[in-house]
């Protein structure tokens, strides 16, 4: 009877591990967050052309809402530690040693430096720079000098949810972007000198036009329609011609090939 109930829990942990993605817009710390999360890191862990930032900012928050515990072994148990998470092997874990990943981290930040390091003078010209000022940029402009930020006040103006709130305010963090406030003010933040001088640089170089234009486009993978007309909305005529053109030539190389 053990032995079933043993390999009950081994299949129900295999189905829920293999098919579920979690919800990275979840209350961060709850089941489906962790395992948005997990996969997100797993993700990251192998890609090497991953942005470190981020890689660094993921592992933060699963350590920081304890998002380990909601997440089970092969066995179906829950992991007691984030170090058991790390070691244990893909889907369920990350397969590498929490000091691997330390060092992976160092390594992407370093080997990939002119990607993730701004260059003050020319910074619109990093494609990475440019997505993170664009938010930054918003929400220094609505914020005193002096005011108190947190996760819940770059929710509010960028109108995000948790996940991408926090992550969003670790990357800022790193960057020296924004800084933690001594005493009680736990989770609280202002923003850096070097901060708002990078926007005000930023914003007098970027056209004002496409301050209003999103970086990125959401549409669904399973409905063509609604992809369509997603993309017809939020791009114009010269970037759809470019957008189809490039299309092309990506199916004229695979038959080629």
């Amino acid at each position: 009877m053990a032995t079933k109930q043993i390999s009950n829990e081994r299949l129900k942990a295999h189905v829920e591990t293999l098919g579920n993605a979690g919800e990275l817009n979840a209350p961060p710390g709850s089941r489906p967050w962790a395992i948005a999360v997990r996969l997100e890191l797993q993700s990251a862990l192998h890609d090497a052309a991953f942005n470190a930032q981020q890689l660094k900012a993921w592992r933060d928050l699963m350590k920081q809402f304890s998002g380990y515990h909601q997440l089970v072994d092969e066995r179906g148990k829950p992991f007691k530690t984030y170090e058991e998470l790390c070691k244990a092997k893909p889907p369920f874990g990350l397969g590498c040693d929490p000091l691997d990943i330390d060092k992976i981290i160092q390594e992407l930040a370093s080997t990939n430096a002119k990607t993730f390091e701004l260059n003050e003078n020319q910074p619109e010209e990093h494609e990475s720079a440019s997505k993170y000022l664009h938010d930054f940029s918003k929400l220094v402009q609505r914020c005193a000098d002096n005011q108190l930020i947190n996760a819940a006040k770059i929710k509010q103006v960028l109108r995000l949810t948790s996940s991408p709130a926090y992550l969003r305010q670790k990357c800022w963090l790193d960057l020296g972007w924004i800084e933690q406030l001594s005493g009680n003010k736990r989770g609280y933040y202002q923003i850096t000198d070097r901060g708002r001088k990078l926007v005000k640089d930023w914003l007098e170089k970027v056209p004002s036009s496409s301050l209003n234009t999103p970086l990125y486009v959401k549409i669904p993978r399973h409905n063509p329609k609604r992809a369509g007309e997603a993309l017809i909305k939020a791009l114009d005529s010269e970037q759809l011609r470019e957008l189809y053109s490039l299309i092309g030539e990506s199916l004229a190389v695979e038959k080629k090939t």
